[in-house]
């Protein structure tokens, strides 16, 4: 355990050199072009709105799209060296002040944009900015929709191919039929890359868990230093949640033990924060060795805001009230599926219980435990998780997803038939040619 150990930590470290190498080149990607595309977008307005629609009752958050747009933009004869540029992060501000910014800088002005966006890792911008360069914002959110609808592919793919189809619609529908996800990609393409990163994070998981615990707990791991690098804190708790109990579920149906499938959950829903919290902590760290030790009193300031400051209500739970408020009232599907889930919850625990007994119990909390990750981190982040809920919500049918997942798995006649039928079809193919 001690040497895996060392070995994972070694690993969560490259990594993050790997990650800042990554920023770099992101950085050093000539701003002439994207200051030329960002005027573009403004005359098209493609950049400006803070907020619009999303298509499905609910509200696209362009505000960050317009911090991603911006993020690493300066005047093109920037004197500031690319490391001074990497580990503090300039950054035009949003959308109405954002415009004025541009226009100088397409204007030709001087303007060095101020290198303090060092909180986040901004992973993103090795997407944003190459593509920013090549082309318009249009075709920036083609990318991101074509390396979304890839992302999600390859998790349905990876957890039907050994869950089953029925595991697979369980665990994704919810979210699919109850939130704007899908849209995304074009309504607030920010977004759009972080629910990809969280589907192929799922994927890695996935993939990794079939070759037992220790591999699960290695692909979560990598799974959520990736989410950290490329995300705004926009779902956490999702990607955490679905990484935890697509593990488990995969374990428990490659070896039908109950013991192992909660070593898997426990060991798994413990490194995915860790890899979450170590690669956060060590940008900061990167930040700090680049622009000095005030990067830590900034840090700590907006981290005890979002913990329990701002003009929000302090009673426990709040932040759970917030998004399932939000949730019900702007989803018009969103109680019927709740419904429906909560009665075919029910008849999938009684199967359990009736095919399986206590130990079919077991696996069902197992597999359903990392749900609990959901309504933990409103409380926990519950200034963030209130203020955000119109797009943090989206957790709630993940967590729901989760608990269906749990049903399915756990009130199936035999977790390993799939894998059965898999080496019946290759005894077969192998008899056919002999």
């Amino acid at each position: 355990m001690l040497r895996f150990a060392a070995k994972a930590v070694a690993g969560l470290v490259a990594l993050q050199v790997v990650f800042f190498v990554l920023l770099m080149g992101a950085q050093a990607v000539p701003n002439e072009p994207i200051i030329k595309h960002l005027a573009q977008a403004i005359q098209t307005g493609d950049y400006g709105a803070p907020y619009g629609p999303d298509g499905v009752g609910g509200t696209a958050d362009r505000f960050t799209e317009c911090a991603e747009l911006g993020y690493g933009v300066t005047t093109p004869d920037d004197p500031r060296s690319l490391w001074n540029l990497t580990t503090g992060g300039p950054r035009l501000s949003s959308c109405d002040d954002g415009k004025g910014e541009i226009q100088r800088l397409a204007a030709g002005e001087d303007f060095q944009t101020p290198a303090t966006y060092f909180r986040y890792w901004s992973g993103y911008s090795i997407l944003t900015r190459p593509v920013l360069a090549l082309t318009d914002v249009p075709g920036l959110r083609l990318v991101v929709t074509g390396v979304f609808a890839a992302a999600v592919l390859a998790a349905f793919l990876a957890v039907t191919r050994r869950l089953g189809a029925v595991a697979g619609f369980a665990l994704f529908l919810p979210i699919a039929a109850t939130t704007n996800a899908l849209a995304m990609p074009d309504r607030a393409f920010t977004h759009g890359i972080a629910l990809a990163t969280v589907a192929a994070g799922v994927a890695v998981t996935a993939v990794a868990a079939s070759r037992g615990w220790r591999a699960a707990v290695v692909g979560a791991g990598f799974s959520a230093a990736l989410f950290c690098y490329m995300d705004l804190l926009t779902v956490p708790p999702m990607a955490w949640a679905l990484c935890a109990a697509v593990a488990a579920a995969v374990v428990h149906a490659t070896t039908r033990d109950v013991r192992e499938t909660w070593r898997t959950v426990l060991a798994v829903g413990a490194a995915w924060p860790v890899a979450f919290g170590f690669t956060w902590v060590f940008r900061w760290f990167i930040g700090a060795l680049g622009q000095g030790l005030s990067v830590f009193s900034r840090v700590q300031e907006v981290s005890q805001f979002r913990l329990d400051g701002g003009d929000v209500s302090h009673a426990f739970g709040a932040g759970v009230t917030a998004n399932w408020t939000y949730w019900t009232e702007h989803s018009v599907t969103a109680v019927p599926v709740v419904v429906a889930s909560t009665v075919l919850l029910v008849v999938l625990v009684a199967l359990t219980f009736v095919r399986h007994g206590l130990r079919g119990l077991a696996t069902f909390a197992a597999v359903a435990l990392p749900a609990l990750v959901v309504p933990a981190w409103y409380c926990v982040l519950s200034n963030h998780s209130q203020i955000h809920a119109f797009f943090v919500y989206r957790s709630l049918p993940a967590a729901v997803g989760v608990l269906l997942l749990a049903g399915v798995v756990a009130a199936r006649r035999s977790s390993v038939g799939l894998r059965r039928r898999e080496d019946a079809t290759a005894e077969g193919q192998v008899s056919s040619l002999s």
